[in-house]
């Protein structure tokens, strides 16, 4: 059978696989290539040698048109002495996303290169059988090859790659260009990406790593990083692994710890905040980063009192390859119950063996982690006022986050989980222990009662729920009580709104059947029972959606360019609110019909938006809606606005036609979170000048809520209903 294989030329390479962001990339992809080529030659048996990398940066003087001397980049070099261009590396360098060299290397850092440099040179010598072979060659983005006389002697062991040819932007070239003026900058750009392998080089290989900068050939300046100079860690602990051996005892797997325990040492790197842009911790294998260890403690771009740091994990257990996957980018320590369920389905097979297992070695790091952070001024606290709003966030009481055991680590979808899991156990068992309730209330018809045309619709409203008062023979508990009874009839009236219960929906629909012409308003019903349209302030029952949005400074239905915030108008004075409106895409004719239906004012900085919308319209085709006002206030408000808070509540919402990737549904709960959109300012630049975090929620969903907090406040009255008692708690949880 005859085989052929697709070819791909290093430009279409370039068209699939896109640019590194990072400007440094190909200057970074050679230095790893370096460091790879390091590793490969120290791998062969009896192979000692000090290594070495020189990064080189060449300019050249000209003169422009009109005679002024201007410099411009030349090349970069980065030369080693690592293994070379051998045959087989010369095979992999041809082909694209070769793996073979077994390096954590995914074989298309070239691209890299190629994407900002049109041609790559190639000076090697290296040792092949039992000899110094040279091999001198020079590659273009067109895909030109061609082989070239070689300049290095035939005794050294080196390698040269040249990068030619600058083809970016202006914009980009000025990133090289500063190295002209000082050498500390390439220092900074080094240390940001290379800090840990090249400690790890200098203390275990005495590896050397030289910068030079040229002009017109000549040198101009020059550093060393090597054990006099290279940044040592400020700070190191140790930690101990267990190893545990299965033994099968009556059927049942028992594990005992095996001693000696495996040592691992956490060495941490503390650099000034102008050196290195953010944290990170790094589980090593030898002298080689392997992969991330995520401590959520520390966030990546947080500033430490000036400073960031950069952890380093190693250890022997660490650099035995037998925990190391093939492609030498993954360590392979099992979890605990993987193994006992392989082990459990082969009972017959059964042989006692060692484990170290991922749960050991991650608690272990992270209780090491804890340590070489303890100088760091209120971890602790900082931790747990996050986890304080995390469960804030949700409308999770702090008495649940209290005890959800969350651990120092677990992500923020770990502690969410926790926090809805141990949130529903609590209402679960709150919910079986709550006996009949609000029995006399339940037999009575819920009043009719409508809140768009009724003025005096609240006395009316507060007069029955007095009478219903009466039901509760607790006088001791008169207050509450009422405040119970009145949250659980707008819940009830809501429910009943939402499906079109209400005798003034059911009037409408009867009309319609009678071929009535009539105006039905069907957001604005469920708009006047939160928040009264047109009104300001309280009273309100904002409640349903937020206990504290009741508090806060607000208005309902009012223009935004007759909102005013202690006496002080929202928007600046000469502010055309036409060309305001204009700006952010929203048209007059949708503003008169559709302004922002409740403002709320909590505090300096800070914008809360809800919209409501009647239960037939489609949430999905509104998600824009609230980004537009919020974006409106932050260019045209007198107060400066940077984080608003919006919420889009309906009930219908086609999940398909949600925008991709924006919207994630919160676990547990039946509504949707944007948490960080961006607010840009209008004009030539936009820049971001506040962030939107946006709920969408149905009617049902804020119901439900509502009712279920209210179940809470019954129980602690010691009221009953019989939609509470232990007959029905499985249907109502």
């Amino acid at each position: 059978m005859k085989t052929f294989n697709h070819e791909i030329s290093i430009a279409n390479s370039c068209d699939i696989i896109r640019r590194s962001k990072d400007v440094f990339a190909p200057i970074k992809e050679a230095i790893a290539n370096s460091f790879d080529a390091i590793a490969q030659r120290q791998k062969i048996e009896n192979e000692k040698f000090e290594p070495k990398i020189t990064l080189s940066v060449h300019f050249t003087s000209d003169k422009d048109l009109t005679g002024e001397k201007k410099v411009i980049l030349d090349f970069i070099s980065i030369e080693d002495n690592g293994i070379g261009f051998t045959t087989d590396n010369m095979t992999r360098f041809k082909k694209l996303a070769e793996t073979t060299k077994g390096l954590n290397n995914k074989g298309t850092g070239k691209i890299q290169i190629f994407h900002r440099f049109n041609e790559i040179i190639v000076d090697s010598a290296f040792v092949e059988n039992n000899r110094i072979n040279n091999l001198s060659f020079s590659c273009t983005k067109t895909g030109v090859y061609k082989e070239i006389p070689t300049e290095l002697k035939n005794n050294d062991v080196k390698t040269i790659v040249k990068m030619k040819e600058f083809i970016s932007d202006e914009k980009e070239l000025e990133f090289f260009m500063k190295y002209q003026n000082s050498i500390d900058e390439l220092k900074r750009d080094i240390l940001k990406r290379f800090l840990l392998r090249l400690w790890l080089g200098v203390s275990q290989y005495r590896l050397t790593f030289e910068i030079k900068i040229f002009l017109d050939n000549k040198k101009k300046e020059k550093f060393v990083f090597d054990q006099k100079n290279i940044l040592k860690p400020d700070k190191e602990t140790k930690i101990y692994v267990n190893t545990e051996q299965s033994k099968l005892v009556n059927k049942k797997i028992e594990w005992s710890i095996v001693e000696p325990k495996h040592e691992i040492a956490i060495q941490r790197f503390k650099l000034a905040s102008d050196e290195i842009d953010e944290n990170g911790v790094y589980m090593c294998s030898k002298d080689v980063v392997i992969r991330p260890f995520q401590f959520h403690a520390i966030g990546k771009n947080n500033n430490l009192g000036g400073f960031h740091y950069l952890i380093c994990i190693s250890g022997s257990i660490l650099d035995d390859p037998q925990n190391l996957n093939q492609s030498f980018d993954k360590f392979t320590f099992p979890s605990k119950k993987e193994v006992e369920e392989k082990l459990k389905g082969n009972p017959l097979f059964f042989s006692e063996s060692e484990y170290v297992f991922w749960e050991e070695l991650e608690n272990k790091i992270t209780d090491g982690l804890i340590k070489i952070y303890s100088d760091v001024e209120n971890l602790q606290e900082k931790r747990n006022k996050y986890i304080t709003d995390l469960a804030k966030k949700y409308g999770i009481p702090q008495e649940i986050a209290n005890v959800a055991n969350i651990n120092f680590n677990d992500t923020s979808e770990k502690a969410t989980k926790k926090l809805f899991v141990t949130q529903a156990q609590y209402l679960a068992k709150q919910s079986i222990k709550i006996q009949k309730t609000y029995e006399e209330l339940k037999q009575l018809k819920i009043p009719q009662l409508n809140p768009i045309e009724s003025d005096n619709y609240r006395e009316k409203f507060e007069k029955i729920v007095s009478e219903l008062f009466t039901l509760i023979p607790q006088q001791n508990r008169e207050e509450l009580a009422r405040y119970v009874i009145r949250r659980d009839m707008v819940v009830e009236l809501l429910k009943k709104a939402i499906n079109n219960q209400l005798e003034l929906q059911q009037s409408w629909i009867k009309k319609k059947q009678d071929g009535e012409k009539i105006k039905r308003e069907k957001e604005g019903i469920i708009h006047d029972l939160i928040f009264k349209r047109g009104s300001k302030g309280i009273p309100n029952d904002l409640w349903i959606l937020n206990e504290e949005f009741v508090h806060f400074n607000g208005c309902s239905d009012i223009k935004l360019d007759e909102i005013k915030i202690n006496g002080e108008k929202l928007l600046k004075e000469k502010t055309k609110i036409d060309d305001a409106l204009k700006s952010v895409g929203i048209t007059k004719d949708s503003y008169l019909k559709r302004r922002p239906d409740i403002f709320l004012f909590p505090e300096e900085g800070k914008c809360i938006l809800i919209e409501i919308k009647a239960p037939d319209v489609d949430l999905a085709t509104h998600c824009d809606q609230i980004q537009r006002y919020a974006r409106l206030i932050a260019n045209y408000s007198q107060r400066k606005f940077n984080q608003f808070f919006g919420f889009l509540i309906g009930e219908t919402i086609d999940k398909v036609s949600l925008p991709s990737g924006r919207y994630n549904k919160v676990p547990y709960c039946d509504y949707w979170v944007y948490p960080d959109e961006p607010i840009k300012s209008i004009g030539e630049v936009e820049a971001v000048i506040a962030n939107l975090y946006q709920e969408i929620i149905p009617l049902s969903e804020i119901a439900k809520r509502a009712e279920i907090r209210n179940k809470s406040f019954a129980e602690k009255l010691g009221l009953n209903d019989d939609k509470y008692n232990t007959k029905n708690a499985d249907e109502n949880l």
